[in-house]
């Protein structure tokens, strides 16, 4: 992807005004931010060039030094959706992202990463986020290993129906997902429509790895508020990073990661189970014992850019591609089918979409395996065409 492109894509997601509710504003520092702005500091790379661990993403290439803002107390309802909007500059593609605490100070394993895009001009940004069950504050950061500035931050929160058509705006500059879900959907889950449909309380958990946080990170949940507006959903993000059911079958972890957060219905994720289907089959069974909610297994999206392209031009469009299954997730279909429980194949649904959409290798991607925006709105279109009758 082209300077110009990164600059033109940042430029169409700030040019829309989304209003918060009447003089709701939690935080604004105008001017430029540093280290030496009041909250401010700057941590330097944990392991420059080397491997880092993050609670939320496991380990990975070290992404720089990280300029890291103050906890802004978060707004009285946790399930809230906001508005961060700044001004950034970057000689090479970087990440802005939140982390979110608890009342005590604590921060939550679940944040939020995404690109910053490099560049000779400023770029505006103006990025959506859902808020986290039990935050109390939200902490916002830049984070680079070439260096970034950044301005006049602002963070409010928005309605549901804002942060939609944030997403719509989004969507707009993407190829269209040409994904049509199975016509028998949903019927292994009769209690969650009612609840979308009469408004009824739902507590949706998603458990998973980073690739589950991402995949929450696509603000599918304004979506399905729009196409269901009586529901009174809650999604709650139960992820460590590069973690799968081989780690959560474990009674300790279970009852942390799933039983204490009462699910309604548990959406099993990600793509980090190492292959065990044995594991994921005790995960369901736990959970049909234990608590008795409904499930949904999904098969992991995201991952590796798999498509061949010229490493010489890496910012020229890449031509339609197929994608080879991963058998993986054959199995995952035939546990489900087996147990008989809901099948969502999210890795079939966007591998197919990467390998047909022509864009650059990366242009989804904001490392070597997690999405950036354009990536995690595909996912949540392919969520939300699933849900949606």
């Amino acid at each position: 992807m082209t300077a110009t492109q990164k600059k033109m894509t940042a430029i169409a997601l700030g040019a829309m005004t989304i209003t918060g509710f009447a003089g709701d504003v939690l935080y604004s520092c105008p001017g430029k931010i540093s280290d030496k702005t009041a909250g401010w500091k700057f941590i330097p790379s944990a392991n420059p060039g080397g491997q880092v661990y993050n609670q939320a993403e496991g380990y990975y290439p070290d992404k720089g030094g990280q300029l890291l803002g103050p906890s802004i107390p978060a707004s009285r309802n946790e399930f809230e959706f906001y508005l961060l909007s700044f001004d950034a500059k970057a000689p090479a593609d970087c990440y802005w992202g939140v982390f979110f605490n608890d009342k005590n100070g604590k921060m939550l394993v679940p944040d939020v990463y995404s690109n910053v895009y490099g560049g000779k001009d400023k770029q505006h940004y103006e990025q959506v986020i859902y808020g986290r069950e039990n935050a109390a504050g939200i902490q916002p950061f830049l984070q680079s290993v070439k260096g970034i500035e950044v301005w006049d931050m602002q963070l409010k929160p928005i309605s549901a129906k804002d942060a939609a058509e944030w997403c719509d705006r989004l969507y707009q500059t993407l190829p269209p997902l040409s994904y049509t879900p199975p016509a028998d959907r949903l019927k292994l889950l009769p209690k969650t429509v009612d609840a979308m449909q009469t408004g009824k309380p739902w507590r949706v958990v998603m458990l998973g790895d980073s690739i589950i946080n991402d995949t929450f990170n696509s603000n599918f949940q304004s979506l399905l508020m729009r196409d269901y507006p009586k529901a009174d959903l809650k999604f709650i993000c139960s992820v460590r990073g590069s973690t799968g059911c081989w780690y959560y079958q474990e009674p300790e972890h279970f009852k942390s990661y799933v039983t204490d957060l009462k699910p309604d219905l548990l959406i099993i994720g990600g793509i980090s189970h190492k292959d065990d289907i044995g594991a994921i089959r005790k995960v369901i069974e736990m959970t049909r014992k234990q608590i008795g909610c409904e499930i949904l297994l999904m098969s992991g999206p995201l991952d590796e850019d798999w498509r061949l392209h010229d490493e010489k031009k890496p910012d020229a469009d890449v031509p339609a591609q197929t994608w080879t299954p991963n058998p993986f997730a054959g199995k995952q279909q035939q546990l489900a089918e087996e147990l008989h429980i809901e099948f969502l194949d999210t890795a079939a649904a966007w591998h197919n979409y990467l390998g047909q959409s022509g864009k650059p290798w990366q242009w989804f991607n904001r490392d070597r395996v997690h999405g950036n925006d354009r990536g995690k709105q595909i996912v949540g279109r392919i969520i939300e065409s699933y849900f949606k009758l």
